[in-house]
C-alpha cells in the first residue's frame, strides 16, 4: 500500500472521528458549574458525575477563582467567553454559591438574571445560608432558620447542627466521599428541598433555602437518552 494510499485512509479516519464529535455534540448538550467553594461542592458534584456516569466532556466543574459570589460569577462569565471564542459555547451555565455573610450576594444573583435576560444561559444555584442546608435535608425536613450566635457564624451553626447527624460528627468543610454517604437519601433530599421551596415562596422566607436539588435533577436528566 502506498503512502497516498495510507495518507487518504488516515485523512478519512479523521474526518469520520470529528463527524462523530459532531453528531455527539448534537445530541448532547455541555453544562459548566463553576462553584464558591473549593472543596465541599466540587467534590460532591464530581462524585455524583461519577456515579452517573456523565462524562466532564458534558458537564464541566470548574475550579473557582475567588470564594466571593461576585467573583464566582465574574469566573463563569470568562469560562464561558473562553470557550465562545474557542468556537462552542455551553448551553447553561451554573454559579454555585452560598448567601451567608457575602456582601456581594444580591448582585451576584442580579448579574445572572441580566446575562440571562440578555440572552446568555446563566442561573444562580444559591443556599441560604450556605451548601450545608442541602446536606441536612438528606436527614429530614427543618425550615428553623439558622443565625449566627457567639463565635460562630451562621454558617458555623448549620455545619454544628449536620454534625449531630449519623456518620456526620466530624464532618469538615472539603471533606471527600459526602455524596456517597448520602446517597441513599437523596430523593428524600430532593422531595424536601422542594418542599423547603414551597415553604419559602408562601411565607417569604429565604432562611434556610436551598436550589442545589434544580442542579442535581438537571445532572440526573442527562442518564436519560
Amino acid at each position: 500500500m502506498g503512502s497516498e494510499d495510507l495518507f487518504h485512509k488516515r485523512k478519512a479516519r479523521a474526518s469520520a472521528a470529528l463527524q462523530r464529535q459532531r453528531r455527539e455534540r448534537a445530541r448532547n448538550k455541555r453544562y459548566l458549574v463553576v462553584c464558591e467553594g473549593t472543596k465541599t461542592e466540587p467534590h460532591y458534584f464530581r462524585d455524583l458525575l461519577d456515579d452517573l456516569g456523565i462524562r466532564p466532556q458534558i458537564v464541566r466543574i470548574a475550579p473557582n477563582d475567588g470564594v466571593s459570589p461576585d467573583r464566582v460569577v465574574a469566573h463563569a462569565v470568562a469560562l464561558y467567553e473562553e470557550d465562545a471564542a474557542a468556537g462552542d459555547t455551553f448551553d447553561t451555565v451554573y454559579c454555585v454559591f452560598d448567601r451567608d455573610k457575602h456582601t456581594t450576594f444580591n448582585d451576584a444573583v442580579q448579574r445572572t438574571k441580566d446575562l440571562s435576560a440578555a440572552g446568555q444561559p446563566f442561573v444562580a444555584i444559591t443556599s441560604t445560608p450556605c451548601f450545608e442546608v442541602w446536606l441536612l435535608l438528606h436527614f429530614g425536613y427543618t425550615d428553623q432558620p439558622f443565625h449566627a450566635a457567639g463565635k460562630k457564624s451562621v454558617g458555623d451553626q448549620v455545619v454544628s447542627t449536620l454534625k449531630t447527624k449519623p456518620g456526620f460528627a466530624k464532618y469538615n468543610k472539603g471533606q471527600e466521599g459526602v455524596y456517597g454517604q448520602l446517597k441513599g437519601r437523596l430523593n428524600d433530599a430532593l422531595t424536601y428541598a422542594e418542599q423547603l421551596r414551597r415553604h419559602g415562596t408562601a411565607t417569604s422566607s429565604i432562611n434556610p433555602a436551598t436550589d442545589v436539588d434544580v442542579l442535581v435533577k438537571l445532572i440526573q436528566s442527562l442518564t436519560v437518552k
